[in-house]
């Protein structure tokens, strides 16, 4: 549970740090932290918010070195980058981009349920996990207000059964939300060391 808990984290988590190429004036660094975990011992994650005029702005995502490890072996990058599109008071993130990270990271836990089952010939299925939707929904506020980010995440697997075929599961359903402040509202912690 406390691995899957740490890739659903990173899923999400895969979900945000912004490293724009360009510093404009609304570019702003905040520190991330799962909503309820705020502070350490959590270890932050830094993202780059970027609005670039009404309609549009960019986030960019960095997980930390905690994370790049297991990210390389996924063949995947710490560092996400993502335009967001403003839909009413919030701007949201729709890109096969993020949906395949979800997806990889989803895959590596699928096979990981898989391979810890006790159902006979679980461990012999295919680890594919379905993306029925995958998001980020960011909610600005003047600042020091925080940001919020939620990832809306649904994710489905076969579940293998002790009898019959595997049968749809959900393996996350749900908002995964993230709240920071200012990386120099004077918060005191600098989270990992080096930017994006």
């Amino acid at each position: 549970m406390r691995s899957l808990r740490c890739s659903l984290w990173i899923v999400s988590a895969a979900i945000l740090l912004a490293c724009a190429d360009k510093a404009s004036a609304d570019e702003v660094t905040y520190l991330m932290y799962l909503r309820g975990s705020e502070g350490p011992p959590a270890t932050p994650m830094r993202v780059v918010w970027d609005v670039r005029d009404d309609a549009n702005a960019r986030i960019t995502i960095d997980l930390g070195e905690k994370y790049e490890p297991v990210l390389t072996k996924l063949g995947l990058t710490r560092v996400l980058k993502y335009d967001a599109k403003r839909e009413q008071a919030r701007f949201v993130v729709r890109d096969l981009a993020f949906t395949h990270f979800v997806k990889t990271v989803a895959n590596s836990v699928v096979q990981a349920l898989l391979t810890a089952s006790s159902v006979p010939g679980a461990s012999a299925q295919p680890s594919d996990a379905q993306v029925q939707d995958a998001a980020l929904l960011i909610t600005p506020a003047p600042r020091p207000a925080p940001l919020e980010i939620s990832a809306w995440l649904y994710v489905t697997y076969l579940a293998p059964q002790k009898s019959g075929r595997p049968k749809p599961q959900d393996l996350i359903k749900g908002d995964l939300v993230f709240v920071g402040r200012p990386e120099d509202a004077g918060t005191g912690d600098t989270g990992q060391s080096g930017k994006p």
